[in-house]
């Protein structure tokens, strides 16, 4: 059964460093056209996630300077994080009941990526592509 190891094997780790400045995260988010990143101390340990939603919410609703404030201030701390052995339907299901779009992966307790609801619909939709062509094969072949 496929993990989200598998899913992440083609995709970088795109991630931000503690003390940035909003406007820097914002262009790099940009500029990789992603939706959130990981936030992760000079150790490299997940310290939370920014998210375009966090970005309205906390920084433009807000009225604060992007050039001054730091992620620290705006970011997600409170991070759901799932391990790599997990499946992509088990990370569905818990990013459905939370009611988030992007959950960091973990092995061994160090961020390995980040998964999207997008990146799991894909997958989704892949599988059930593989499955109705293997019906219709099956069809063609007993018809």
């Amino acid at each position: 059964m496929p993990t989200l190891k598998h899913l992440l094997t083609d995709k970088r780790l795109l991630f931000v460093k503690t003390g940035m400045n909003i406007f820097d995260v914002a262009r790099f988010m940009d500029l990789h056209n992603i939706g959130a990143v990981p936030v992760l101390s000079t150790e490299k340990k997940l310290l939370g996630i920014f998210s375009e939603r966090d970005l309205l919410r906390r920084v433009i609703v807000q009225e604060l300077d992007m050039k001054k404030t730091i992620i620290d201030d705006v970011m997600t701390k409170d991070v759901y994080v799932i391990d790599s052995s997990d499946t992509p339907e088990y990370c569905m299901q818990i990013m459905k009941q939370q009611k988030i779009r992007h959950m960091p992966v973990v092995e061994n307790h160090g961020l390995i990526g980040l998964v999207s609801m997008r990146d799991l619909l894909l997958y989704d939709s892949k599988l059930k592509e593989e499955k109705i062509d293997l019906l219709n094969t099956y069809i063609q072949y007993n018809g």
